[in-house]
Protein backbone atom coordinates (compact mmCIF):
# COMPACT_ATOMS: atom_id res chain seq x y z
CA UNK A 1 0.00 0.00 0.00
CA UNK A 2 1.47 3.21 -0.88
CA UNK A 3 0.33 6.33 0.82
CA UNK A 4 0.06 9.60 -1.26
CA UNK A 5 2.91 11.51 -1.19
CA UNK A 6 2.30 15.67 -0.27
CA UNK A 7 3.70 17.69 -2.86
CA UNK A 8 6.49 19.98 -2.40
CA UNK A 9 6.60 23.75 -2.33
CA UNK A 10 8.24 25.61 -5.12
CA UNK A 11 11.97 25.98 -4.50
CA UNK A 12 13.82 28.94 -5.76
CA UNK A 13 16.60 28.85 -3.72
CA UNK A 14 19.00 25.80 -1.98
CA UNK A 15 17.63 27.82 1.13
CA UNK A 16 14.41 26.39 0.32
CA UNK A 17 15.60 23.05 -0.51
CA UNK A 18 17.75 22.90 2.68
CA UNK A 19 14.77 23.35 4.77
CA UNK A 20 12.08 21.30 3.51
CA UNK A 21 14.96 18.26 3.44
CA UNK A 22 15.69 19.13 6.87
CA UNK A 23 11.80 18.94 7.36
CA UNK A 24 11.62 15.62 5.56
CA UNK A 25 14.12 14.00 8.27
CA UNK A 26 12.21 15.56 10.77
CA UNK A 27 9.39 13.41 9.85
CA UNK A 28 11.43 10.12 8.79
CA UNK A 29 12.97 10.66 12.34
CA UNK A 30 9.60 10.41 13.69
CA UNK A 31 8.57 7.55 11.52
CA UNK A 32 11.44 5.43 12.28
CA UNK A 33 10.77 6.18 16.35
CA UNK A 34 7.24 4.40 15.69
CA UNK A 35 8.89 2.14 13.54
CA UNK A 36 11.05 0.96 16.67
CA UNK A 37 7.98 1.18 19.06
CA UNK A 38 6.64 -1.61 16.95
CA UNK A 39 9.89 -3.44 17.79
CA UNK A 40 9.57 -2.61 21.34
CA UNK A 41 6.23 -4.32 21.21
CA UNK A 42 7.24 -6.90 19.52
CA UNK A 43 9.80 -7.77 21.73
CA UNK A 44 7.22 -7.68 23.94
CA UNK A 45 5.03 -10.09 22.73
CA UNK A 46 7.22 -13.00 20.93
CA UNK A 47 7.53 -15.15 23.86
CA UNK A 48 10.85 -16.82 22.32
CA UNK A 49 13.79 -15.12 21.27
CA UNK A 50 14.75 -17.52 18.31
CA UNK A 51 11.86 -16.06 16.72
CA UNK A 52 12.53 -12.31 17.11
CA UNK A 53 15.08 -13.18 13.80
CA UNK A 54 12.27 -13.95 11.26
CA UNK A 55 14.24 -14.68 7.53
CA UNK A 56 10.68 -15.15 5.97
CA UNK A 57 9.44 -11.88 7.33
CA UNK A 58 12.40 -10.03 6.77
CA UNK A 59 12.40 -10.58 3.08
CA UNK A 60 8.89 -10.04 2.62
CA UNK A 61 9.81 -6.83 3.84
CA UNK A 62 12.60 -6.12 1.52
CA UNK A 63 10.55 -7.16 -1.24
CA UNK A 64 7.60 -4.86 -0.67
CA UNK A 65 10.14 -1.81 -0.20
CA UNK A 66 11.66 -3.02 -3.66
CA UNK A 67 8.13 -2.79 -5.09
CA UNK A 68 7.25 0.52 -2.93
CA UNK A 69 10.14 2.27 -4.50
CA UNK A 70 9.93 1.12 -8.11
CA UNK A 71 6.65 2.86 -7.93
CA UNK A 72 7.88 6.13 -6.27
CA UNK A 73 10.67 5.82 -9.00
CA UNK A 74 13.27 6.69 -6.54
CA UNK A 75 16.64 3.89 -6.94
CA UNK A 76 15.28 0.43 -5.87
CA UNK A 77 19.29 -0.59 -5.38
CA UNK A 78 19.59 2.60 -2.65
CA UNK A 79 16.51 1.64 -1.15
CA UNK A 80 17.18 -1.57 -0.54
CA UNK A 81 20.47 -1.67 0.34
CA UNK A 82 18.68 0.80 3.56
CA UNK A 83 16.26 -1.20 4.33
CA UNK A 84 18.64 -3.95 4.95
CA UNK A 85 20.26 -2.26 7.53
CA UNK A 86 17.56 -1.04 8.83
CA UNK A 87 15.68 -4.60 9.34
CA UNK A 88 18.84 -5.31 10.88
CA UNK A 89 19.16 -2.79 13.20
CA UNK A 90 15.68 -3.28 14.13
CA UNK A 91 16.58 -7.17 14.79
CA UNK A 92 19.57 -6.21 17.04
CA UNK A 93 17.19 -3.73 18.63
CA UNK A 94 14.10 -5.79 19.00
CA UNK A 95 17.29 -8.81 20.48
CA UNK A 96 18.10 -6.25 23.13
CA UNK A 97 14.91 -5.37 24.19
CA UNK A 98 13.84 -8.65 24.75
CA UNK A 99 16.73 -9.85 26.63
CA UNK A 100 16.04 -6.54 29.16
CA UNK A 101 12.33 -7.47 29.50
CA UNK A 102 13.32 -10.73 30.66
CA UNK A 103 16.04 -10.17 32.95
Amino acid sequence: MMTKSTSLPPMETMTDVREQVDRIDSEIIALMAQRFACMDAAARIKQDRNVVRDETRKAAVLQNVKKLAEEARIPVPAMAAIWEMLVETSISYELQKWDQLRK
